[in-house]
């Protein structure tokens, strides 16, 4: 899209989304010749932007914080020690740079941490994954938008688990609450994917079922 259609979308003018991007909010778009390109990585990075306005963030912290180092907490959660990068993910996926951007796109893989460029070692296995669903024959635009409708759901579950845990420690986490943080997600991402696991399970019994009664 252009620049006036990105910020039509934002609800924003033209010189602000240019403003940002001179102060290194948001990054550079592509370049066609002499036009320039902006896809859903620069409508979700003013979106992010948005939010932490909203949330009380100054564009000097909001910049701070997409040129600092991952938070040591991410750094532990992400095993940020094994980060790769882009040309990493494409090298070793079996997936060519465009369909990887287009996952970073609609937002089912993401940087460490906002204005980063280096993503989790557990991001390769997803899109492995998400290539031998294709090579099985999965059309590719229904498995991004189903894909996409249940990475929406986990994100509200994931806020909400967040809010709850907030609640419980009373606060911003000390460094024993951090601790405590690293043993909680691993815990909490099993109990989620064992539950989708064994619903996933249930209905391919009961679409199986379905098909033996057909005549």
């Amino acid at each position: 899209m252009r620049v006036e259609q990105l910020a039509g979308r934002a609800e924003l003018s033209v010189d602000t989304v240019r403003y940002y991007q001179k102060l290194g909010l948001l990054h550079p778009p592509l370049k066609e010749g002499r036009v320039a390109l902006y896809n859903e990585s620069h409508a979700h990075r003013l979106e992010e932007i948005r939010n932490l306005s909203e949330e009380g963030f100054s564009l000097a912290q909001i910049q701070s914080l997409a040129a600092s180092e991952p938070h040591p907490l991410l750094q532990s959660l992400n095993d940020a020690t094994e980060s790769l990068s882009l040309g990493d993910l494409v090298n070793a996926s079996s997936l060519d740079e465009d369909m990887v951007r287009l996952a970073i796109d609609a937002g089912l893989i993401r940087p460490i941490s906002p204005g980063n460029n280096r993503f989790a070692s557990s991001t390769l296995p997803m899109l492995r994954a998400g290539a031998d669903l294709l090579d099985a024959g999965v059309p590719l635009d229904q498995l991004i938008q189903l894909a996409i409708r249940h990475a929406e759901h986990v994100e509200n579950v994931a806020k909400d688990a967040v809010a709850l845990f907030a609640e419980h420690w009373g606060g911003a986490p000390s460094t024993s609450q951090t601790a405590a943080v690293e043993d909680i997600v691993p815990l909490v991402t099993d109990l989620v994917a064992e539950h989708f696991r064994q619903t996933l399970i249930e209905q391919v019994s009961r679409h199986v079922l379905r098909g033996s009664d057909s005549p």
